[in-house]
């Protein structure tokens, strides 16, 4: 009679789940634990309130017999610590319930510690009872005949040869048949608490017996197992003449830490220390094993709460059999940073990685980032990165990434080489088993390149790494047919083994970003931590600055601030993927960032100042020149030389400064300053005869501004003789975002289909001097209220609306939509390291799917003779739809945080109605809104050196004094090529040693010769230069 294969493998497993109970040759129970210092008993409810808990205790316990293997079981009431005489030793979760404690088998007397804390691996709350402690002391010879036939039938269970499939059962069949199985009700019974294959079954129906969790071993079991497996394992290799090995796997243990996300950064940094622990006894057990594990934070973390572990892990380093892979501070978010902080999240990370063990990654090891930038490719080249691993666009909803080798193109066209592995068991959670090897090699679409792949081992996202289990798996696996044979390696190793193996020329480009058609909403979601980071990336940007102009010493505290930072660009914690308690963290450390930055700019200065009262001084830390327009906190006589700078009062009681003098980038200039006499401050008198007005307009030399009663606005730009919008823009916009999985992360396209447009219920002029005219609208949805200020200033070609919002909704997305008249079939979208041009389409299902798209500063619309720029200061999901331009301001979502973007928002954004596509205009302008002149009380001495960029196509990225050196980076912003120079003053070229082109790392590409004062160089498209002088 013939038998589905389901049902032989069903047997089996039945068949060695009651031989299970027999490998354990001793059982019993680890009492006497003190629960600070008052011995406790079992079960135990301890107080949770406090993490961790420590639970102690001491053991001391003869030698084993060479096949004997001694365990501690438990369970404490959730993730726990292990320390043995002191030293963190392993761990105890949901999927390491034992620990092996064999070398302790010495008979002397050892202290044992568990730190608990009452959390499951993601986050869940555990019961806080201490239910269990036993000793477990297995029969390894036993356990080891039993784990090779389980994975005779697992891969008989996986493979797609069924003749294979029935060898491989027959076989196994007839082995576990043969076998002494002592089943007397007596014996039994006492079989059934270490029997997975049954219990849980047993354990459900109405009634059952009590089942005593006793010891079972016998002797004769083991002779009759011992005995026939020889026979059987011959069988089995016999197998592999008629049907040999399937492709070779590469693979490392692995645990992926999430270094916030469903728990905080305090929790992550416990779930380091276990993890890391565990993989260190691994690496003491099993001498071919390798373990990789990314993120410099999580080192440094560890080398500060536990440096016995961390020389313990540099030890391993040194040997090779532990990889630091990625070389980044944190695997971080790759979307919303702008380049500099991308370039940092190298630089801190493989530095450190250099100076800790003297190793730097060749590999970005980022399998879990929601999408990634098209300016990723150069600043990996630059930081000494040649391979690129993800495993997240397997997640795409609509269409397949085509390919799981490539090179992957720049902007810039520098080309790393791009690695996906698909693992249906948890991706880059992967298993040594049947299951995750043969399905990763059949997923895997290249193999007329090769047929060798990785995989990465352990569990992941809340830690907790790979299992005796799955290293155990490692030689029967080998020996099996119909499997990819196994073999350790780093993933550097395996990725240099493949680069020399194929003609890297011959692979197929990627040119272009690698867009993830899921959780789009990462764009958006926690906009208010978006927001202060944006800031903080341009406080820090400042603050160098600031300390190479006058030759500061505050390199120091200004790094730990940039890794404070870079640590909160974490891939749960940017995007907005984690729970409130993260963003509470988040929002206090940038706002510190930009609060120490501050005073550090401020310290810098007052020790240059030369005279502190009746002068101000500004600083443009922008890289192009901008007007003199800034706000003043209180009225005043401004001069600049003899000339007095406009003043007037605003509606929020500051005062608004004006002048039609320009500074340059990184330019100070200094005012005299007295008391504003009486009469002599434009206080608005107009604004009570325009508030008289029926109609809301407002108008300069050129631009006219009307508000309709709706709130919306519409542009006319004089010189061009064009209307911004078809009928009016700034449409705000509701709709209902339930989607279908990820809720925080995610927004659904059907999401349109609960289109709601808000009305005003209130307008009024606010405001209205010489130097600026102010309208406010008034929006109140239910429970929210979201008040704009539509600000037209003198002469300027720009409408700001600056937005603020009292959120109080869920599943909710707040868009605002922009009406325009323009055809284009391609709008440019700024991806700070240079921009993106995407089609205004949906032609294609990879069009369709691309339906919330990154963008950071601005994004343009144009046709021949004119276009429409919306610029801002803290966005980044964006679309353009035909000839509507749309940005998503806010998301509101219920999971993990169920208040995300509840309560208060600030921002502003522009309407730049303009002529010909400009990019450059548009990088000023949003350097102009993002990047405001700082105010300095006094007057300030000349700066140390003076730099000038003599191009304005490129944007300086930062300028920062380390060691002694000077470090300039410039970024070619617009795609154009050429020689450039950069100009130094005089005295500065002069005591200029020499300088040189670097890399991220700092490392010299060319030496460069001052002439003239300048220093040329040849320039590429959409390339960053980073400049040493030596001062």
């Amino acid at each position: 009679m013939e038998r589905s294969r389901d049902r032989e493998i069903g047997r089996l497993y039945r068949l060695l789940g009651e031989l299970l109970p027999f490998t354990i040759v001793r059982k019993e129970s680890f009492d006497g634990w003190t629960y600070y210092d008052k011995v406790i008993k079992t079960p135990y409810t301890w107080d949770y309130s406090g993490n961790p808990v420590h639970f102690k205790n001491a053991f001391a316990f003869e030698k084993l017999k060479p096949n004997e293997k001694l365990y501690l079981r438990g369970w404490f009431g959730g993730e726990s610590l292990v320390l043995i005489d002191e030293k963190p030793y392993g761990e105890i979760n949901e999927y390491h319930r034992e620990i092996n404690l064999t070398p302790f088998c010495d008979e002397q007397k050892h202290e044992v510690e568990v730190q608990t804390v009452a959390r499951g691996l993601f986050g869940s709350r555990e019961e806080s009872v201490f239910k269990y402690a036993k000793w477990i002391v297995y029969d390894e010879d036993m356990w080891k005949v039993l784990n090779f036939a389980k994975n005779v039938v697992e891969v008989a269970n996986e493979t797609k040869d069924e003749n294979l499939a029935k060898a491989l059962i027959d076989v196994t069949d007839e082995f576990l048949s043969s076998l002494y199985v002592p089943r007397s009700s007596s014996v039994y019974i006492k079989t059934i608490t270490e029997n997975p294959s049954i219990f849980d079954q047993v354990m459900s129906t109405w009634s059952h017996p009590d089942f005593p969790d006793e010891c079972v071993y016998d002797e004769k079991v083991k002779t009759s197992l011992v005995e026939s497996f020889d026979v059987y394992r011959s069988k089995i290799r016999k197998l592999n003449e008629l049907f040999p090995k399937i492709g070779k796997a590469f693979v490392a243990g692995h645990a992926h830490i999430d270094y916030a996300w469903l728990w905080p950064i305090d929790e992550t940094k416990r779930k380091i220390v276990r993890t890391f622990s565990n993989a260190i006894q691994l690496a003491k057990r099993y001498p071919q094993f390798i373990y990789i594990q990314s993120s410099a934070q999580m080192y440094a973390d560890v080398k500060k709460s536990h440096p016995q572990v961390f020389e313990e892990i540099r030890s391993l380093i040194k040997s090779g059999r532990w990889e630091t892979v990625g070389g980044m501070w944190v695997e971080s978010d790759c979307n919303v940073p702008s380049i500099e902080s991308l370039i940092r999240q190298f630089y801190y990370g493989q530095k450190f990685f250099l100076k800790e063990f003297g190793v730097k990654s060749k590999v970005a090891w980022l399998p879990d980032v929601f999408g990634f930038s098209w300016i990723l490719p150069q600043v990996m080249k630059q930081s000494g990165i040649d391979y690129f691993v993800t495993t997240k666009l397997n997640w795409s909803e609509a269409n397949d990434f085509p390919y799981d080798i490539c090179l992957w193109r720049g902007i810039d066209a520098s080309e790393v080489i791009y690695y996906n592995f698909k693992n249906v068991e948890y991706g880059y959670n992967g298993n040594v088993n049947a299951k995750s090897l043969i399905n990763t090699f059949s997923n895997f679409r290249q193999k007329d390149i090769t047929n060798e792949f990785f995989l990465s081992f352990g569990y992941g996202d809340g830690g907790g790494g790979p299992t005796e289990e799955m290293c155990e798996n490692y030689v029967p696996l080998n020996e099996i047919p119909g499997v990819p044979h196994v073999e350790y390696s780093t993933v550097e190793q395996f990725l240099e083994r493949l680069d020399q193996k194929i003609d890297s020329a011959k692979l197929p480009v990627w040119d272009g970003e690698l867009y993830l058609e899921l959780h789009r909403g990462t764009l958006t979601s926690q906009s208010r931590t978006k927001k202060l980071h944006r800031r903080a990336e341009n406080e820090l940007r400042n603050t160098e600055i600031i300390n190479a102009l006058f030759d500061g010493n505050y390199q120091e505290p200004i790094d730990e601030l940039w890794k404070m930072l870079l640590r909160n660009e974490f891939h749960d914690i940017l995007p907005g993927s984690a729970i409130r308690e993260v963003y509470e963290d988040a929002e206090n450390e940038l706002k510190y960032v930009i609060e120490e930055c501050i005073k550090i700019q401020k310290s810098i200065v007052e020790s240059k100042t030369e005279q502190h009262t009746d002068y101000i001084t500004l600083f443009n830390p922008s890289s192009f020149e901008q007007g003199v327009h800034f706000i003043y906190d209180k009225p005043a006589r401004v001069f600049d030389g003899d000339k007095q700078i406009d003043c007037a009062k605003t509606f929020d009681g500051t005062y608004v400064y004006d002048s039609g003098e320009k500074i340059p980038g990184l330019g100070f200039r200094t005012f005299r300053i007295a008391d504003m006499e009486d009469g002599k401050l434009d206080d608005g008198a107009d604004l009570q005869a325009q508030k008289r007005v029926s109609n809301y307009s407002m108008e300069n030399e050129k631009l006219k501004v009307i508000v309709n009663e709706d709130g919306s606005v519409n542009v006319f730009n004089k010189p061009l003789g064009k209307w911004a919008f078809e009928h009016a823009g700034n449409l705000l916009t509701v709709y209902g975002d339930v989607p279908a999985y990820w809720e925080n992360w995610d927004i659904d396209v059907r999401s349109k289909g609960s289109e709601r447009r808000l009305s005003a219920s209130k307008i009024e002029f606010v405001e209205k001097n010489s130097i600026r005219q102010v309208i406010r609208v008034v929006y109140l949805f239910d429970s929210s209220t979201i008040e704009q200020f539509y600000v037209l200033e003198r002469g300027s070609d720009e409408l700001k609306v600056h937005t603020k919002l009292d959120w109080h909704h869920r599943r909710t997305l707040l868009k605002v939509l922009f009406p325009t008249n323009i055809l284009s079939r391609y709008a440019k979208y700024d991806i700070d390291g240079g921009y993106i041009e995407r089609p205004t389409h949906n032609n294609t299902n990879f069009e369709q799917a691309r339906f919330e798209v990154l963008a950071h500063s601005w994004v343009d619309l144009s046709q021949y003779d004119y276009g429409v720029c919306i610029i801002n200061d803290g966005k980044y999901g964006h679309k353009v739809n035909g000839s509507t331009m749309e940005m998503t301001l806010l998301k509101a979502g219920i999971y993990p945080d169920f208040y995300a973007d509840e309560g208060y928002h600030e921002f502003t954004y522009s309407i730049y109605v303009h002529p010909s596509c400009d990019v450059k205009e548009f990088y000023k302008r949003a350097e102009s809104l993002n990047r405001k002149m700082t105010i300095f009380n006094g007057k300030i001495a000349a700066p140390f050196i003076n730099v000038q960029v003599l191009n304005d196509n490129f944007r300086i990225l930062s300028f920062r004094k380390t060691d002694g050196k000077l470090y300039l980076r410039i970024l070619e912003s617009v795609g154009s090529s050429g020689t450039s120079a950069i100009k130094l003053s005089a005295q500065s070229a002069k005591e200029m040693g020499k300088v040189s082109l670097v890399d991220v790392l700092e490392n010299k590409l060319q030496e460069l010769e001052i002439k003239d004062n300048c220093v040329t160089f040849d320039f590429k498209p959409f390339k960053f230069y980073t400049f040493e002088l030596n001062t």
